[in-house]
């Protein structure tokens, strides 16, 4: 099952991400799916956020693509660290469209279940990505969020 996983997120990877084929989405993510990811709220359940955060991402940065670095798997989980490489377009935070290069690294841990992610978890570098990109990122207030009262687990 571990190596059908990894296969599984692998195909991810390479169809949604770098061939846009973000109708698949649908197709690999349970509807009820549970995201902890840097700026996508986690409720509402669901694909959707993935499917905006994919085209954002893929709008900013058209020539994007993934590498797989490194992908682990044990039981219904499964780790990837991936490298995102991609020009940037878009417009935002005092930052206009250039065509320089960027990078930055992301790490997932997905749980799946029947065939379908049904939780995934994100940490992604996006502090060097906008200091790659020239953006001035200020300091910020950060207190620590409390604890949601029931997990899905």
């Amino acid at each position: 099952m571990s190596e059908e996983n990894k296969a599984f997120i692998r195909r991810l990877y390479e169809e949604v991400y770098n061939n846009g084929r973000i109708d698949l989405i649908s197709e690999m993510y349970a509807q009820d799916v549970e995201l902890h990811i840097a700026g996508i709220l986690e409720d509402p359940f669901g694909p959707e956020p993935i499917k905006q955060l994919v085209t954002m991402t893929r709008t900013a940065f058209p020539s994007i693509h993934v590498t797989v670095d490194d992908i682990i798997a044990a039981e219904d989980r499964v780790a990837a660290c991936v490298s995102f490489t991609g020009a940037f377009q878009g417009v935002g935070m005092g930052t206009s469209p250039r065509a320089n290069m960027s990078w930055w690294r992301r790490i997932d841990v997905y749980r799946i279940q029947l065939g379908r992610v049904v939780e995934q978890w994100g940490d992604r570098d996006d502090f060097t990505m906008l200091q790659r990109l020239g953006v001035a990122v200020p300091a910020f207030n950060d207190p620590k969020p409390a604890p949601r009262e029931s997990g899905r687990l």
